[in-house]
């Protein structure tokens, strides 16, 4: 299994990084366009990536861009969507709702993460066994 993390904050990108450690191989992004590089290089190598965590806030394009040309390429080449959870400092409603609507997102977990809940989701994806 494998994830690809989304996240320019170093200290959460390592925390996530170790918590998602023993259930995936993680990959780590730390802009858009260094995120969206990745995705399409795992789909041309075939090892795609089975769940996304999406910060929203991002140097250069928001996690809603990065998003939403993920959604765009999953289109045009008639694969199912990755599941995403987007983590995110940002408590506004109508981001969370743009979210949902506009990038068909799994979660959205508000910073600072409970990994718990986390967690979770990631069962309830069934992307981890319960326990």
């Amino acid at each position: 299994m494998r994830a690809l993390i989304v996240e320019d904050d170093t200290l959460s990108a390592r925390v996530l990084n170790l918590t998602l450690g023993q259930y995936f191989e993680a990959v780590v992004a730390d802009d858009a366009e260094r995120a969206f590089a990745a995705y399409l290089r795992a789909l041309e190598d075939g090892n795609t990536f089975d769940v996304v965590l999406l910060d929203l806030m991002l140097p250069g394009e928001s996690g809603l861009t990065v998003l939403e040309r993920i959604r765009a390429v999953e289109a045009e080449r008639g694969l199912p969507r990755v599941p995403v959870l987007v983590t995110t400092a940002v408590t506004d409603i109508n981001i969370a709702l743009r979210a949902f609507e506009q990038g068909h997102i799994s979660a959205y977990l508000v910073k600072p993460l409970d990994f718990d809940r986390l967690l979770a989701e990631l069962r309830t994806l069934g992307l981890i066994a319960a326990g």
